[in-house]
This record gives structure tokens, C-alpha cells and sequence, in this order.
């Protein structure tokens, strides 16, 4: 089976059972909180990179500035103090614009032992060093950013007796401030992500619902309208059967009625021999041989109409209860053959069963002839143009491994390629108006499937004859020699 049938199947399935439908609500579920916390992740790096951009945008203000005051300081003979100017800036922006942001000047190599490094900022000051550009993340509860200050000419004034030379990093400018400020910047946008998704998912789920109801509705229905037609099909068929059966057991009984009818006039010639005062011996047996020879014609054709009586007795009863019973195979196979003899008596197309011996088995018995009527029926119709032209049908069957296969094959006109995509669809026939009702082979895919729990598959091409091949799982009788 082809993973797109296994997936219609699977679809189907969950249409018809509404005791599945909650996973398809859990798998909303799902769906709207991997999508949720996608959104949150991007959401937490949107708001990391603000931050991110915040504490840049801050050293690099300061470090403007720095720039600004060591030209200034050069410019009128004073000794450049950045230093000094970078904490009082820090001071007044906590003052005066923002008390929880603190900028703190360091360095490993220090001047002043009052900017001594914390252990988050000589973690990056030692990774300045190792040739790092910039250090950030969250420590504790405070969102850290920190850049490392390269020396320029202007350093050198203070910082050459320490061993720097344009160019060396001899410290670094770090910003701080709440990490609670990024979740507050982000929460409204949050809770406007989980207002979204949450109506989402109940939307999704409720139109889910609601649209698996609609259409269960409406496979129900359309089950009913094939369980419908599929019991005027056989209905029909069972009609077919009985049609054949009458005019099949017309003719024994009707040369056993003959026969009985010329034993009584012998009789009755019998009778007058003997009123007479002499009577000829060869004449006497010449009617006892008669009336040995009728009675022998009579209870033959009588038995021949016993056995079609049983016969279409098992395969109707069978046919319209259902019921499983043991049976044997090989006599499934020739009830089906004697019961639709009428149909094939007058064409020029034959029937050959091959059926291994000894397969006695158990399960719905009638599911199965309606199946070989049904392909026997489609042979007659569309392989033989209702049995104006000749051909042979063969049946093999066997057992292959745990299953039984019966290979179905008759050289009639096959089928094209696209005929064959669609044999076993419902109300598909290519005889609309000529006989076909495009349920027979439907029903025969039903009954492999659903009753048997098999399959069942269709191979042809034009010109060429048609094969089915039915496999479904061996139950065998529980008493091989019991009889049906």
C-alpha cells in the first residue's frame, strides 16, 4: 500500500472516530507552543540586542566625550583627566537621568585602586587581553556590557610610565544596569504573543472539531447511501443467482417428471398385461428394463437437482446472513461456478478452478462467494461483452505461508492503465448505461478489506485479460473433516 493510501486511511479513520479527535487538539496544542516559545526566544533576543546596543551606545557617548576633553585639555596646556571626568559623568547620569545604570572605568593595571575591577570585569579585562572585542550578558540580576579602551597619544601622558604604547589595551569601560529592565521592556509584547496564540489555538482547534463533525456527518451519510446500494447490489446478484438457479434446476427436474411420467404409463401398460389370461415373458421384462431405465434417469436428474438445491441453498443463506462458518474452499469455489452456470452456459467462455485440497476454513463463507460472483459477474460484463465473445476464467488457489491467495484471471479485454487506477472506486464503471452499476468490484475491494481483512489487487492492460490477486488471513476450522 502506498503511503498516500496509508495516509487517506489514517484520515479517514480519524473522520470516523471522535474518540481520536482530542490528539488532533493536543497537536494544536503543541503546534502553538513550539510557535510561542519560537516567538519568545526571538522575542528575548530582540530585547538582548537592545540592551546590547543600549550599553554601545553608552561607551561609545563616553568615550566621545573622553575624546573630547583630552583635545580640549591639550588645547589649553592642561593635563588630560579623563579618568576623573569619566566617574563624574557616571555620578551625574545616575544622579540626574538613570539611577540604576552605573559606568565604572578599570583596568588590570591600575592608577587608582578605587576602580579595581569586580570578578565579571576582570574576566573580560583578561579577555581584552587575549584579543577580545567586546564582553556582555546577564550576571545576577544586572545586564553587563563592557568594551576594552585601546591607548591613544593623549594616554601617554599618564599611562607611559606603565609600559603602554599606542594601541595596547590598558583597560576597560563597562555599563550596567537592571536585567528586569529587558523582560519590562519586552512583557507587553509577551503577553500580547500569548493573547495571539492562545485565541489561535482555540480557534484552530474549534474549527478542527467542528470540521471533523461535518464530515463525519457526511461519511456516515454516504456510507449509509453505499450500504444502500451495496445491498441492492446484491440483491440483484442474489436475483441473478435465483434466475439461474430456476432455469438450471428446471432441467432435471423437468427430465425426472418425464421419466416418472413414462414409468407410470408403463405401469399401467404392466397392468393390462396382467388382466390378460397369458402374458408374453419377453414383454414383461421389456417393460420391467423401462422401468428400470426411467427410474434411473429419474432419480439421477433428481439427485443433480438436490445438489444445485443445497448448492444455492448454501451460497444464499450464506449471502444474506453473513454469518462465519466453517467451510470448505474448493466447495465455496464450485458453488459459485454451479450458481452462476446460467449466465455462462450459453457463451463460449469456460471456468477452471484450481483449488489446493483439504482447505477447510473458518470466516464469513457468503463474504467470500460474493467476492468470486462479483469478479465472475465483471468478467461476463466487461471481459466477455456480456458473453459474446470467448475466453477462459481460471481460479488458483492455495495457501502462501499464513494466508490464502486466490489468483483470478481471465483473457478478456483487460483494462487501461487508468481503469485500472480507478477499478475499485465506487460507482466507477466504463458500461454506464449498458449494465454496469460500478459497485461490483467496489463491493469484491470492501469485502477483501473489511470482511476477509485482506487485499486485494488489480493488473491489466488492453487486449490482454485481467488478474486479480486476493490474499487474506488463513483461519482454519476447528474440525477439518466436519462438514458444511
Amino acid at each position: 500500500m502506498s503511503t498516500a493510501s496509508r495516509f487517506g486511511l489514517a484520515v479517514d479513520a480519524l473522520i470516523r472516530r471522535p474518540a481520536w479527535w482530542p490528539v488532533l487538539v493536543v497537536f494544536w496544542a503543541a503546534i502553538a507552543a513550539a510557535s510561542f516559545a519560537w516567538h519568545q526566544h526571538e522575542l528575548e533576543n530582540y530585547a538582548q540586542n537592545f540592551a546590547l546596543q543600549r550599553g554601545r551606545l553608552i561607551v561609545q557617548m563616553v568615550e566621545t566625550m573622553r575624546d573630547w576633553a583630552a583635545q580640549q585639555s591639550h588645547a589649553r596646556g592642561f593635563a588630560d583627566n579623563s579618568a576623573l571626568m569619566t566617574r563624574q559623568l557616571g555620578d551625574l547620569i545616575q544622579q540626574d537621568r538613570d539611577p540604576n545604570l552605573k559606568i565604572h572605568l578599570t583596568s588590570l593595571k591600575l592608577l587608582n585602586p578605587a576602580n579595581a575591577p569586580d570578578a565579571w570585569e576582570d574576566a573580560a579585562l583578561h579577555a581584552f587581553d587575549a584579543g577580545s572585542a567586546e564582553r556582555y550578558g546577564v550576571d545576577g540580576d544586572l545586564f553587563r556590557f563592557m568594551a576594552p579602551l585601546p591607548t591613544k597619544a593623549s594616554c601617554l601622558d599618564c599611562h607611559a610610565h606603565q609600559g603602554h604604547k599606542v594601541g595596547d589595551i590598558r583597560g576597560g569601560l563597562s555599563v550596567s544596569f537592571p536585567a528586569q529592565s529587558i523582560s519590562d521592556a519586552i512583557a507587553g509584547q509577551r503577553r500580547a504573543f500569548i493573547i495571539i496564540h492562545v485565541i489561535a489555538f482555540l480557534l484552530l482547534s474549534a474549527l478542527s472539531l467542528s470540521s471533523l463533525a461535518a464530515l463525519r456527518r457526511r461519511l456516515l451519510d454516504v456510507d449509509s447511501a453505499r450500504n444502500d446500494l451495496a445491498d441492492t447490489e446484491k440483491m440483484a446478484s442474489l436475483g441473478r443467482m435465483v434466475a439461474g438457479f430456476a432455469h438450471e434446476v428446471n432441467t432435471p427436474v423437468g427430465v425426472a417428471v418425464g421419466a416418472v411420467s413414462q414409468a407410470g404409463e408403463v405401469v399401467r401398460q404392466f397392468a393390462q398385461l396382467l388382466d390378460q389370461e397369458e402374458v408374453d415373458e419377453d414383454e414383461i421384462r421389456g417393460h420391467l428394463a423401462i422401468l428400470t431405465e426411467t427410474n434411473t434417469l429419474a432419480l439421477g436428474n433428481l439427485r443433480r437437482a438436490a445438489a444445485l438445491v443445497q448448492s444455492f441453498k448454501r451460497t444464499a443463506v450464506d449471502q444474506s446472513s453473513e454469518a462465519e462458518r466453517d467451510y470448505d474452499l474448493t466447495e465455496i469455489i464450485d458453488d459459485v461456478r454451479q450458481n452462476l452456470h446460467g449466465m455462462f452456459k450459453k457463451t463460449s467462455a469456460t471456468i477452471q478452478a484450481n483449488c489446493a485440497s483439504g482447505l477447510r476454513l473458518h470466516g464469513p463463507a457468503g463474504a467470500l462467494e460474493q467476492l468470486l460472483t462479483n469478479l465472475l459477474t465483471n468478467s461476463h460484463i466487461h471481459g466477455f461483452a456480456n458473453g459474446t465473445q470467448a475466453g477462459t476464467i481460471t481460479i488458483d488457489a492455495h495457501t502462501d505461508g499464513d494466508m490464502i491467495a486466490i489468483d483470478y484471471r481471465d483473457d478478456g479485454a483487460g483494462m487501461s492503465a487508468e481503469t485500472v487506477a480507478h477499478a475499485f472506486e465506487p460507482f466507477y464503471t466504463t458500461k454506464r448505461g449498458g449494465g454496469g452499476s460500478g459497485l461490483g468490484l467496489y463491493l469484491a475491494y470492501e469485502i477483501a478489506t473489511r470482511k476477509l481483512g485482506g487485499s486485494i489487487q488489480c493488473h491489466s492492460t488492453p487486449d490482454h485479460g485481467v488478474q486479480f490477486i486476493l490474499r487474506y488471513p488463513a483461519r482454519y476450522a476447528a474440525h477439518p473433516t466436519s462438514q458444511s
